[in-house]
């Protein structure tokens, strides 16, 4: 069974409806993930330990990302950001604005582009 080292409250944002056994800082799936979920799970693990930054610039409290998580962001690519959020956006619990959000997640990835120096992504 393949073992993914993601922070337990991005495996509760993303599998709220799939079984998982949650020990501090790893998460194992009690069954293979459908390929839709693998791809959100992957794009967490690329994210890290960040992934817990971006969700509060984002859903929370709109504080700024650092650097560093910056620099993941940016690794892991648009794609999985954008999937990432819009999959939160679908869940049962979340209360807010669509809309709101992914502005506020557009937000956080501009800033993100802009404090990050290109060379980095050339």
């Amino acid at each position: 069974m393949a073992r993914l080292n993601i922070s337990p409250f991005m495996v509760i944002l993303l599998l709220g409806s799939v079984a998982v056994t949650i020990l501090p800082g790893l998460a194992v799936p009690a069954s293979s993930p459908a390929p839709a979920q693998q791809h959100l799970l992957e794009c967490a693990n690329k994210l890290g330990d960040c992934g817990k930054q971006v969700y509060f610039a984002v859903f929370v409290n709109g504080t700024t990302v650092t650097k560093d998580c910056c620099t993941r962001l940016l690794s892991v690519g648009k794609q999985c950001h954008h999937d990432l959020i819009v999959y939160a956006t679908q869940r049962p619990t979340f209360k807010g604005n669509v809309s709101e959000i992914l502005d506020k997640s557009e937000q956080v990835w501009n800033g993100c582009i802009h404090s990050t120096p290109a060379s980095l992504f050339h």
